[in-house]
């Protein structure tokens, strides 16, 4: 019996309008059918994507890297993937409370290539931002406008290497969305008798 694909999230790094020139999200929706992701759907904006893959998440990323660098797109285009679970597990911990309702667009979510990425560093940092560990991400009021902000994103990126950020909504949506997916499955899949 044939098992049925995992269901990913693909966040998309240094993605914006340059690379929409050479890959916009249609067109990485078709490339992706073609590298073997089932159902592949993009969401909220630019960038992210939810699809089935036959393969663990390592594997769906070296998948998807490889696809990104046939459209020309630099090395700084690099894809995160996580299993919806990930986010929903953020989401259901919501160390932002009002921040998350209020004024999401001063939030961010912090998504990291490393598997275990080192946050030692935070204990010294002193800055007016409210940052929370969970489950190897950093969730964060910035309790204001992101763009003065811009020592603590440095030091995201120096002290724990790849990632790529989204705001609590953005994220918030596509769980949403990941639950939505899966219980559409769930329903067709009983619906033609599957297991």
């Amino acid at each position: 019996m044939a098992t049925k694909p995992s269901t990913y999230v693909i966040l998309l790094r240094a993605i914006g309008p340059v690379t929409h020139r050479l890959m916009s999200m249609a067109a990485w929706r078709e490339a992706s059918a073609v590298a073997g992701f089932e159902a592949p759907e993009t969401l909220v904006n630019t960038g992210n994507m939810i699809a089935g893959f036959d393969g663990s998440a390592i594997r769906a990323s070296l998948v998807m890297a490889d696809l990104l660098q046939g459209f020309g797109l630099g090395e700084n285009v690099v894809p995160i993937v996580r299993k919806p679970s990930v986010l929903q597990r953020l989401i259901k911990a919501d160390p932002i409370g009002e921040a998350a309702i209020n004024r999401s667009n001063q939030t961010g979510v912090y998504f990291f290539a490393a598997s275990k990425p080192d946050f030692s560093w935070l204990a010294a940092y002193d800055g007016p931002e409210a940052v929370h560990v969970v489950q190897d991400h950093l969730v964060i009021d910035f309790r204001g406008d992101v763009a003065q902000s811009g020592r603590l994103i440095r030091l995201i990126d120096k002290q724990c290497g790849v990632n790529t950020a989204r705001n609590w909504n953005s994220v918030r949506r596509i769980a949403e969305r990941c639950g939505m997916r899966d219980n559409s499955m769930r329903s067709a899949s009983r619906s033609t008798g599957g297991p």
